[in-house]
């Protein structure tokens, strides 16, 4: 938590002429703008991103640089790399998760600022509403209204384990990065969903490395049948990674994820149910692009994601020993082998 490396990576070297947009909206007043990209983490999402944006006409070392800031799960790191951004006069700011946006949201009120994804972002105060944003966020939100999606997660994992009575939740989406009245729409509609199926839930917020650790060592002898790991501010750092990882191995615990990532990529969950990332991609570009040519991010809709994957590791299954329902693998969108 005291580290104080950043992350800077420019996608440009030497600026070339700029390229014209290859359709035919309106001609922009600069040859080259600057977005700066403020993740948790290495940003899963550049590579969509920066595929979307040349769709649009916007091409890395012609006429886009692109910056990122790695604030490696720390929110004193978001406030001061956010900061930093605004004074490198970026065009606009683009956030991978609702931490960043919220920095990124404190650091200015006038830098437009684009979000990859988000959770909740009325709730988190970026935006007077979904349709009219009003201020200077916009772009997706994987979560908004009143959670429903929080309650197919509870759904998923009884079909994956029908004898499903404890569950637990390690809940990234908590302080000091998020405020739990925030999240207050996703907490309520699982416990919802849980009592609807008869399961009791062991919740944790688990929003510090501290409070990661504490609730490992709650959960270390508990009589759970399953486990449910959100995304999150630290939830992505390796080192964090590797001790969920290690834990649900150790107990054998078959786990659902909301965010296809490193977590899962790595063994960490059996399933993964989430947006799809190029959708998310692309409608941030489709914001980005529409800001560069003159919109105000406030006029623009945040908007969310229609398509969802969800997503089977047999090879962490096989791992834990786990048979995966025919009706699972019926309707996954990939699985891994």
């Amino acid at each position: 938590m005291d580290r104080r490396r950043f992350l800077l990576t420019s996608l440009a070297g030497a600026l070339a002429a700029p390229l014209a947009p290859t359709n035919a909206r309106a001609q922009v007043s600069k040859s080259v703008y600057r977005i700066g990209i403020l993740s948790p983490g290495p940003p899963p999402h550049p590579d969509p991103l920066i595929a979307a944006l040349r769709e649009r006409g916007w091409v890395v070392g012609r006429n886009l640089l692109v910056e990122f800031r790695d604030t490696q799960g720390e929110p004193q790191r978001a406030e001061a790399l956010a900061a930093e951004l605004v004074d490198a006069r970026v065009d606009v700011i683009v956030t991978d998760v609702t931490t960043t946006a919220m920095a990124a949201r404190r650091a200015t009120s006038i830098v437009p600022i684009v979000m990859i994804t988000s959770g909740f972002p009325v709730e988190a105060g970026l935006a007077k509403s979904l349709a009219r944003p009003g201020g200077n966020v916009t772009g997706m939100a994987g979560y908004a209204g009143g959670g429903a999606q929080f309650g197919k997660y509870v759904q998923l994992l009884r079909e994956l384990v029908p004898s499903l009575r404890e569950l637990g939740v390690l809940w990234g989406y908590a302080p000091p990065g998020y405020r739990m009245e925030q999240v207050a729409p996703a907490t309520d509609e699982l416990h919802r969903a849980a009592r609807a199926l008869n399961v009791n839930v062991r919740f944790w917020p688990t929003g510090s490395e501290g409070a990661l650790v504490t609730a490992l060592a709650a959960a270390a002898d508990l009589p759970l049948d399953a486990l449910f790991v959100t995304s999150g501010t630290i939830h992505g750092r390796a080192e964090i990674r590797s001790k969920i990882i290690e834990f649900v191995l150790r107990r054998r615990l078959p786990a659902l994820t909301d965010f296809a990532g490193r977590f899962f990529a790595a063994g960490g969950a059996v399933l993964a149910y989430s947006a799809d990332i190029k959708e998310l991609a692309a409608g941030a570009a489709r914001c980005i692009d529409q800001i560069l040519r003159g919109a105000k991010p406030g006029d623009l809709p945040i908007e969310q994601p229609t398509k969802y994957a969800l997503i089977v590791n047999l090879k962490t299954a096989k791992a834990l020993g786990l048979t995966i329902p025919p009706s699972i693998l019926a309707r996954a969108d990939q699985v891994i082998e």
